[in-house]
């Protein structure tokens, strides 16, 4: 049986990129194209008034996967929307045993069950605020991952991250991750149930920190800032919860990271809760072996006797970036989405936030957004 690149590399390279990725993704006949486009307008009103953003690419991926034998595979992907070719997932997957896959490259360490899931298939346009903030992002390294017929467990060793907050800049950074989950409810419902953790040695040539956030909507200003912070290493631990039965889906995940530097060692915090309701009757079907739910498929799709999918979601949302020795702010989010999918692989959206921002500088700021989405993949 063919093997499968695991969840814990959402999405994956591109051709060109280096002799290396190219000899990879031609290795085997019949490479898949794969690849997505996201094209967003944002509307944001605060105390300053409101502003257009006009329309803007905030994704376009291109990439391959495919087989390289009955064990092996391969996924290689670029996103070429910004200034920059940003590299996505460009690794190999080994089937080791019917229950066992191993993974090497760069990808995603397995960290909290919003940011392993693909951006094609979350509920809301972007992550929750306290996925951004505390997810270690893509990063070089080896994982396994091992799944029985109702838990996983995921993990791996990384190295540091090109664009990394929780790490300070490139050079010696050192992550270890882990994660376990598990369906408690047999048959059609699921109940997830799970636990991430990573111990973060920062960067030997500049072990300096700087987190900040968003409100929850892209090429908008960070609104929470902690500043640059010397740390020496930092532990995460999150928790992670979800309900799918039918058209209705709850999730939830909380966590806290603790930094220990030569002069303060804070504690960062936050939590979401999501819950979705498809109006046309579809499931977002729960995948045991990445410990997510997955992509929403209209039972009728638009042009062959039905109307496609259609959902909505509501999230509320808590950032923490403020300690004794650092005030980066608190932000509390909340959002509320409708997705219209008029066949599986293409979602129109509309996605308003109203975030609350606690500066202790500044004061109090409220800043409502409206983002509307085309997004495609293939």
């Amino acid at each position: 049986m063919p093997c499968k690149i695991p969840s814990i590399l959402g999405t994956g390279l591109v051709l060109g990129l280096s002799p290396v990725a190219t000899a990879v993704a031609f290795a085997s006949e019949g490479p898949n194209l794969r690849g997505r486009a996201q094209f967003d307008a944002v509307v944001a009103n605060n105390d300053e008034g409101s502003t257009f953003t006009g329309g803007e690419v905030r994704r376009f991926y291109l990439g391959v996967d495919g087989d390289l034998s009955e064990a092996v595979s391969y996924v290689v992907e670029a996103d070429f929307s910004g200034p920059e070719v940003v590299l996505q997932d460009v690794a190999l997957a080994y089937q080791a045993t019917p229950s066992l896959e191993l993974v090497a490259g760069h990808f995603k360490p397995p960290v909290t069950h919003e940011d392993l899931t693909s951006d094609t298939q979350t509920l809301f346009l972007e992550r929750s605020s306290f996925a951004g903030a505390f997810a270690p992002g893509r990063r070089v390294g080896v994982a396994a991952n091992y799944a029985r017929e109702r838990w996983g467990l995921q993990g791996g060793v990384f190295g540091e991250a090109e664009h990394s907050a929780v790490d300070g800049d490139a050079g010696g950074a050192r992550l270890l991750a882990l994660r376990a989950y598990g369906d408690l409810l047999p048959g059609e419902a699921a109940l997830h149930l799970g636990a991430s953790t990573y111990h973060l040695d920062a960067s030997s040539q500049d072990p300096t920190v700087r987190l900040s956030q968003r409100p929850e909507t892209a090429r908008v200003p960070r609104a929470l800032d902690t500043g640059r912070f010397a740390a020496d290493e930092a532990q995460f631990l999150g928790l992670e919860a979800g309900f799918g039965l039918g058209p209705l889906t709850l999730q939830g995940e909380a966590g806290a990271i603790e930094y220990e530097g030569p002069a303060v060692s804070p504690r960062f915090s936050g939590w979401s809760g999501q819950v979705a309701w498809r109006w046309t009757g579809e499931a977002r079907p729960y995948d045991v072996a990445s410990g997510t739910f997955g992509r929403v498929r209209p039972d009728r799709p638009w042009g062959q006797g039905g109307f496609g999918a259609l959902e909505t979601g509501l999230r509320v949302s808590r950032l923490d970036l403020d300690d004794a020795a650092i005030a980066g702010g608190e932000m509390t989010t909340y959002g509320a989405v409708i997705n219209w999918l008029p066949v599986t692989r293409l979602r129109l959206s509309a996605n308003l936030i109203q975030a609350r921002i606690e500066d202790g500088a500044v004061g109090v700021t409220d800043e409502t957004l409206l983002t509307l989405r085309a997004a495609v993949d293939w």
